[in-house]
């Protein structure tokens, strides 16, 4: 499963940040009106039961009404219905999305932050994706006019959070590429386990940047002490491999536990872990000698 499709699926299984306004926001992206002899109906028809489950959820604990869930096999996929076939909810539904910030000339200024978080948080399950942060950083939501696209943009500027709009032909997309403010996004919808998988990614990509920053500072001394460690690390491993670990003394075990928990610390570093404290010449030495013994094997 993508990192965009779980993050959808984290949020959906949470409760609803303010039910009404996102069975709103719903009804405007993905929602359509019937009008037949009998009244009305709203239909809400997806390719994903999670939220199709979603939805239905959300009428049945807004109107205590259980709406009509259908499923149809469309070769590799399936097309899941939710129809609200009571002509009375239906239009009360309607006539609430009409005075609906998203439908009228309100200043976000005067709406409610839970109907704004409300509004992108269903902007993003229903019409957005968000790239797999290994991959890169990029958010966007499609909408179906400038409007559409002046209004999510406007809702997500609500939260310092800088988007930006793609137009294309008649095509336009709102996106955020800044992982600052994608992480913002998240905890905004409330998607706290996909934000912490993309913060450890985040964190990653920092160390490896520093790392390479440091490189160019000076690469010769870096790449030296790294190569060093990395080999102490790879012989200490060979000798727990052989079962040549426990015949060490006590404090080679010792040294050799706290180099593998500690692979980029300074021989001075290391010395400092050891209780008492080893003096650089010894731990130097020793270390050294985990290599000949490795090489020895």
């Amino acid at each position: 499963m993508s990192f965009s499709k779980r993050c959808k699926k984290e949020v959906l299984k949470k409760e609803p940040i303010d039910p009404l306004a996102e069975l709103l926001s719903v009804f405007h992206f993905i929602g359509s009106l019937r009008i037949s002899d009998g009244g009305y109906k709203i239909i809400f028809k997806t390719y994903s039961n999670t939220e199709a489950r979603y939805i239905y959820n959300l009428i049945r604990d807004i109107y205590d009404y259980s709406p009509v869930f259908e499923i149809k096999d469309m070769g590799k996929d399936r097309l899941f219905t939710v129809l609200i076939e009571d002509s009375d909810i239906s239009e009360d539904l309607f006539d609430k999305s009409s005075s609906f910030f998203i439908n009228t000339d309100e200043n976000l200024e005067d709406i409610s932050l839970e109907y704004i978080k409300s509004f992108i948080k269903s902007a993003f399950v229903f019409k957005g994706s968000i790239n797999d942060p290994m991959r890169g950083y990029n958010l966007e939501i499609a909408c179906n006019s400038q409007e559409e696209a002046s209004l999510i943009e406007s809702a997500l500027d609500v939260f310092e959070l800088k988007p930006k709009i793609n137009a294309k032909k008649d095509s336009y997309v709102v996106y955020i590429k800044d992982s600052d403010k994608i992480s913002d996004f998240l905890a905004i919808i409330e998607a706290n386990k996909s934000l912490f998988e993309l913060e450890d990614v985040r964190a990653m990509k920092s160390i490896r940047n520093d790392i390479n920053r440091q490189t160019n500072f000076d690469k010769a001394n870096i790449d030296r002490t790294v190569n060093a460690s990395l080999r102490q690390v790879d012989a200490i491993n060979v000798l727990i491999e052989a079962g040549e670990y426990e015949n060490l003394s006590a404090d080679m075990k010792e040294l050799a536990d706290v180099r593998i928990e500690n692979p980029y610390a300074s021989i001075e570093e290391l010395g400092l872990m050891i209780v008492p404290p080893m003096s650089k010449s010894k731990v130097n030495y020793r270390l050294q000698k985990f290599i000949k013994m490795a090489e020895d094997l």
